[in-house]
């Protein structure tokens, strides 16, 4: 049931949502060809090949519309919703398994993941569904399993690099518990195996790792963020925040491993291990401590069964009418992250055949990659190689000396500019580029906004005639 329920959760309003930018770059090289993918992950973006790989699997059988794009999240939530169940039942008890269900299923942070054609649902369910694998290892191992375990925590760590930060806290799980050296040794050569495959990944993620410098140092105010994030409103915090407490003080172990041993280690120690390390190189972010949000769900769900016989559904369904209109604000496509589709329909209604494009930055070329018709018949007068065979996101452009000669030169009399939502105090030397040219020769004719895009239609300057003079005898010249 609280599976069926994420589903509805998940399917509700995703096709209404435009792509955002991270999204479009999920189109965008979804349609590559397989080498395109791995060429990209030399230059870019590795840690997110293996999904990306998947995406291009997925693309070739249901297409590249926002709700195709999305199931794989969609379902993801879904199988969240049945790993924590099954975690709940197994360890605690069967209401406790159903709330801990429900609760996952309703929150809004995990139903807004399930909308990101990105990997984060993914993160969550795998990470679900092996802390019941080790709950299986304490109770019945055997080597097919710890190979299983093995197996799956390299597939997480292929999708997402931070998820591994879920090995502490499986450690510390198994160090609470006193579980037997024979099992702390196989648990180790299976993760061991596990880190051991995706080390080259973890070695090439290394040398990109400058894909995370728009990240900030964190305080504490990320901290209670991410809180808020995980709860919702901070009514429903105070209500999920009492079950936890009392389901720390009086869950009873149902089997090898008790329910506070498992979740207390799941829920904070990945999010403090980013959140210290980012006081030195910034690595964080919420949702890449999204696997953790089960954790809650399941210390809350044992708080709130020790109430008596099914009384546990009134506190379930006040909860549900206060999240409710956050849901409903956050299918709201004005409040989406960009409106990459409304950009797009502005170019396809108001461009011509002939008008040429440029892009600022370059990366923004991924919105023409996502929504292609659009852009049909446009000439991007300033791109060198395209993104496929560049292998990152936003292809290769001219040396700024050949964007102006281009652009000037273009036989085009109308060009759009794409940027985002404010143009950069300080561009690069070709966005500059890009934009003298344009106000030297051209003049803007038209402009447009939506979230995350400004859009600027620019008009070639008419050259006057010379002033003629007459003829002898008075005759003008025609």
């Amino acid at each position: 049931m609280p599976a069926l329920l994420a589903l509805a959760m998940g399917l509700w309003g995703a096709g209404r949502l435009s792509l955002w930018r991270d999204e479009a770059i999920t189109s965008e090289i979804a349609r590559r060809s397989v080498p395109d993918i791995l060429r990209c992950a030399r230059h870019i973006d590795a840690v997110h090949a293996a999904y990306y790989l998947f995406m291009h699997g997925v693309v070739q059988v249901f297409g590249t519309g926002e709700l195709a794009l999305r199931l794989p999240s969609i379902a993801a939530l879904a199988a969240t919703a049945a790993g924590v169940t099954v975690l709940g039942r197994r360890i605690v008890s069967g209401a406790a398994g159903l709330v801990a269900g429900v609760i996952c299923a309703g929150a809004p942070f995990a139903s807004h993941y399930a909308h990101e054609a990105r990997s984060y649902s993914l993160v969550a369910a795998l990470t679900v569904w092996l802390t019941v694998l080790l709950v299986d290892l304490a109770e019945r191992g055997s080597p097919r399993r710890y190979a299983a375990y093995g197996a799956g925590i390299a597939l997480l760590g292929l999708v997402h690099l931070f998820a591994l930060l879920i090995l502490p806290a499986h450690l510390v799980t198994l160090l609470m518990t006193r579980r037997t050296r024979t099992m702390l040794r196989r648990w180790s050569a299976a993760s061991a195996g596990a880190l051991v495959a995706v080390s080259p990944l973890i070695a090439l993620a290394a040398t990109q790792r400058n894909a995370l410098d728009w990240l900030t140092r964190p305080g504490w105010r990320d901290v209670r963020f991410l809180a808020e994030s995980f709860t919702g409103p901070r009514i429903v915090a105070y209500v999920l925040g009492a079950a936890m407490a009392v389901g720390l003080a009086t869950a009873r172990r149902r089997g090898p491993i008790g329910v506070q041993a498992l979740a207390v280690p799941w829920l904070l120690l990945p999010a403090a291990v980013l959140l210290l390390a980012s006081q030195f190189h910034p690595v964080f972010t919420g949702r890449y401590v999204i696997g953790s949000l089960p954790a809650m769900a399941l210390l809350a769900a044992a708080g709130l069964a020790r109430l008596p016989y099914r009384a546990w559904v009134v506190p379930l369904v006040a909860m549900a009418v206060l999240v409710a209109p956050l849901h409903v604000e956050q299918r709201r496509p004005e409040n989406w992250w960009d409106d990459l589709r409304g950009a797009a329909a502005i170019v396809e209604r108001e461009a011509r055949p002939g008008d040429a494009i440029v892009f600022v930055t370059a990366d923004r070329r991924s919105i023409a990659e996502a929504y292609p018709d659009a852009f049909r018949g446009l000439h991007d007068v300033t791109l060198r190689r395209t993104p496929a065979q560049a292998g990152n996101f936003g292809g290769t452009e001219f040396a700024p000396a050949e964007i102006d000669r281009r652009v000037a030169g273009a036989a085009a009399t109308r060009v759009w500019l794409l940027e985002g939502p404010w143009r950069m105090p300080s561009l690069a030397p070709r966005d500059r580029a890009k934009v003298d040219v344009l106000q030297r020769h051209f003049r803007q004719a038209g402009a447009w906004r939506v979230r995350g895009i400004t859009l600027s239609l620019f008009q070639r300057e008419k050259v006057r005639p010379p002033m003629q003079h007459p003829r002898p005898g008075g005759v003008s010249s025609p």
